[in-house]
């Protein structure tokens, strides 16, 4: 397991290591799953390497990515969704986006909307972040719901790829938000 980020209630949003790959390949190669992400197409491992190696690479570089999501009681090794933001090659750049992925079966549960929260507090009180937003398809009703319930506002539609999405967004409420050197606050894209 990698170093816990943030911790809730319910869950561990943590680093991802190498050892993910085949666990997270079960979340990736699930075709509801990734119905609104990927355009329904499968992950392949390759592209899941990929994606772990990214999060680790940008965790490292950045101070932040998207985590991955554990249960914490009961404890398992694996990987049980992802929450977080974008990293460098951010599809919207410069605006940086937070996006989850949860396992089917833990869906209706309430953990995208802790882990979300618990993701944009974080966002928003320890790197500092003076906006975050979030593009949900209009058909992606629980994402929909969840973008609702962590704060997200609907903001515009955008086209993506020949997709029309609901872009939301979400300012720092915070009136002097943290500046830590540590941390990048923008996404330049590819």
């Amino acid at each position: 397991m990698g170093p816990i980020v943030i911790q809730t209630e319910r869950l561990l949003l943590r680093e991802w290591t190498v050892e993910d790959a085949a666990h997270f390949m079960t979340l990736a190669s699930d075709v509801e799953i990734v119905r609104y992400i990927n355009g329904g197409i499968a992950c392949s491992l390759d592209d899941v390497r990929e994606f772990i190696e990214r999060q680790v690479t940008t965790q490292r570089d950045r101070g932040w990515c998207r985590w991955a999501i554990q249960l914490r009681a009961p404890v398992q090794d694996e990987p049980a969704g992802v929450v977080g933001l974008c990293g460098p090659g951010c599809t919207f750049a410069p605006d940086v986006e937070v996006g989850w992925w949860m396992h089917r079966e833990l869906w209706g549960r309430g953990l995208a909307t802790e882990a979300g929260r618990a993701a944009v507090d974080y966002c928003f009180g320890t790197i500092g972040f003076p906006r975050l937003i979030c593009c949900v398809h209009p058909e992606n009703t629980r994402s929909l719901s969840v973008a609702r319930n962590v704060g997200f506002v609907p903001h515009d539609v955008i086209e993506h790829k020949g997709m029309r999405l609901i872009r939301h967004q979400l300012l720092n409420p915070l009136p002097e938000p943290p500046r830590n050197p540590r941390f990048v606050r923008d996404c330049t894209g590819i």
